[in-house]
Formats: C-alpha cells, sequence, structure tokens
C-alpha cells in the first residue's frame, strides 16, 4: 500500500512539474522573477543572524510572492 502511493505522489509531481513548466515557458518574466525570489529565499535562510524575527517575516514574504507567481502562470495558462 505505501509502495502505490509512493508511486501516485511521484507520478502527480512529474505531471505538475511538466504542465507547470509548460505554463511557465511561455511567461519568462514570471519565471524569472520567481528565480529570483528562490535566490533571495536562500540567500535569508543562509544568513547568520535572525534580526529580531525581520529574517522570518521577509523569508514568509517571499513564500507568499512565490505562490502568488505560480497561480499567476496558472491563471495565464486557462485564459
Amino acid at each position: 500500500m505505501k509502495t502505490s502511493l509512493k508511486v501516485v505522489a511521484i507520478c502527480t509531481l512529474v505531471i505538475s512539474a511538466f504542465c507547470f513548466g509548460k505554463a511557465v515557458a511561455e511567461f519568462p518574466e514570471l519565471q524569472a522573477a520567481k528565480q529570483n525570489l528562490m535566490q533571495a529565499k536562500t540567500h535569508l535562510n543562509n544568513a547568520k543572524k535572525e534580526f529580531g524575527g525581520h529574517r522570518a517575516k521577509a523569508a514568509e514574504a517571499v513564500d507568499k510572492a512565490i505562490e502568488e507567481i505560480d497561480k499567476a502562470v496558472l491563471y495565464g495558462d486557462k485564459n
């Protein structure tokens, strides 16, 4: 049972990645923005200090921005 669940999960991820990749190719500016946000997240995660909680809040904002880009791509692909 666990193996079949893993297979379904992997297949879902592969199909989603393919579909999302196709959609993103149509929107290069959104792709570039997402890549830049992902780099920013890496930099925030690698920061050595917490900065009074502001680093974590910035990381959360980056995550939300990435989610919005994903939603925009899906919307753009449908419309």
